[in-house]
């Protein structure tokens, strides 16, 4: 029996270091040949690998059935969701204070809940036909539930990608929280989508209402209360390490409580975040010495979690079968999102864009008008997608039928692995591009 259980460990344990060797080799290999940024380098390698795996596969040289069973045991969708998750949000919002925030807090706002919900009914909208053609049977509510998967931003793609195209702090702050928030948005919407999906009582208007309504405003008490309780004891503290490990605290006690009563637990952690972010600030100010420990704690395990994270995107092209119209349903997917976006962003931007230092005055008409559409522009190539929406579209296969849940998942790694690897390389030429325009 002890052996057994030697046996089990000991397997775990070479997994473990079996997948950290792998992820050094990738990493050096893109450090010293390919050289493209960390996150987007990991994908596309692994991404390759993964394709070259197909074509042996073809060829009848390998097998990956038996490699693919033994991912699918790892629940990707749960492990991304309920376990990286909170932490990236958390080690990324952490970053940010709220008065950093407060200048744009209509157009952020907007931007999170606004634009996503719109955004998510437009590509519904032109995926319901896309289905009928393709002849994947999909009402609309089933729509909307793909279309709450793919509209969103990725927060980790926001924050890991966007930080190296050299934006401007006003800009890269916008699209960071933006991001932060409407990936709770997105966990909700998807929630209320399948919530309808599955009920035929009562008015879905209002049970869209309520659902929405309880998981957002829920998740802001909840972060907030777990956080303002457990700072008492980080603010009383002088131990480093036990600094960190009240931030740990927060950030899953937080997630907890919100999965537990069925609220968001992404906009949770985000709050926890900014709320010690804001806090600390109170205290220490620009004291840059005493945040070292913190931020370094965090940035580690950003870090490593991003590259376990951009390796399963790579990973999920296994999971993937052929369906009728492959290619077109591909193609489609990339263009309705980044048509969804540029849509669903265009009011809150017209409305909310102006720089606060911009004198209104001088803000006229022609110069709001170029401005706005430099920012809708801007935005919409850097409107990226990332890991969440892979976990949410695996998680969609109990939910869907066989047929259905291939045809989200191959609209999701399509949008996902252009909107990485294209738009992600490409969005600071965009800004290059635009920003003789923006003020």
């Amino acid at each position: 029996m002890e052996v057994s259980k030697l046996d089990i460990t000991s397997s775990g344990l070479l997994i473990i270091a079996g997948l950290f060797l792998i992820m050094i080799a990738i990493s050096f290999f893109n450090e010293k040949v390919t050289k493209l940024p960390t996150e987007i380098g990991l994908m596309t390698i692994t991404l390759c690998l993964s394709l070259i795996i197909l074509l042996l596969e073809s060829m009848n040289i390998t097998s990956i059935i038996g490699f693919a069973e033994q991912l699918s045991k790892l629940d990707i969708h749960d492990l991304i969701l309920n376990g990286f998750l909170c932490f990236l949000l958390f080690s990324g919002s952490a970053t940010i204070r709220m008065k950093d925030l407060t200048s744009d807090k209509l157009l952020i706002g907007s931007l999170s809940f606004l634009s996503t919900l719109v955004g998510t009914v437009i590509y519904a909208g032109l995926t319901y036909f896309l289905a009928k053609f393709v002849g994947v049977q999909m009402n609309f509510i089933e729509c909307c539930i793909l279309g709450s998967i793919i509209s969103p931003t990725d927060p980790i793609s926001a924050m890991s990608i966007l930080k190296k195209a050299g934006l401007p702090r006003r800009l890269a702050l916008i699209m960071e929280g933006e991001s932060l928030f409407n990936d709770g948005m997105a966990v909700a919407l998807f929630v209320t989508f399948t919530s309808l999906l599955k009920s035929s009582e009562g008015n879905p208007v209002l049970v869209f209402v309520k659902v929405v309504g309880w998981n957002v405003i829920g998740a802001f008490v909840v972060g907030i209360s777990v956080s303002f309780v457990l700072f008492i004891l980080f603010k009383r503290t002088s131990q480093k390490h036990l600094e960190i490990m009240i931030s740990i605290a927060a950030v899953t006690t937080a997630y907890g409580i919100s999965e537990q009563i069925e609220v968001s637990g992404p906009t949770a952690a985000v709050i926890a975040g900014i709320f010690f972010a804001t806090q600390m600030c109170s205290l220490h100010g620009d004291n840059e010495e005493y945040y070292t420990n913190f931020y370094s704690f965090w940035t580690v395990i950003d870090k490593i979690l991003n590259a376990v994270l951009y390796m399963l995107i790579g990973l999920t092209v296994l999971f993937l079968r052929e369906i009728d119209g492959f290619i077109i349903v591909s193609i489609t997917a990339i263009i309705f999102a980044l048509i969804s976006r540029y849509l669903s962003i265009t009011i809150p931007v017209r409305l909310f864009s102006r720089n606060v230092s911009v004198n209104p005055k001088e803000y006229q008409k022609n110069v709001r008008k170029k401005d706005s559409k430099a920012m809708v522009k801007l935005l919409t190539w850097a409107g990226l997608k990332g890991g969440s929406c892979i976990a949410l579209a695996l998680g969609t296969k109990n939910i869907f039928n066989p047929q259905q849940y291939y045809f989200v998942l191959t609209s999701t790694y399509a949008v996902v692995v252009f909107s990485t690897i294209v738009q992600g390389l490409s969005v600071q030429k965009v800004y290059n591009w635009v920003k003789k325009d923006l003020y």
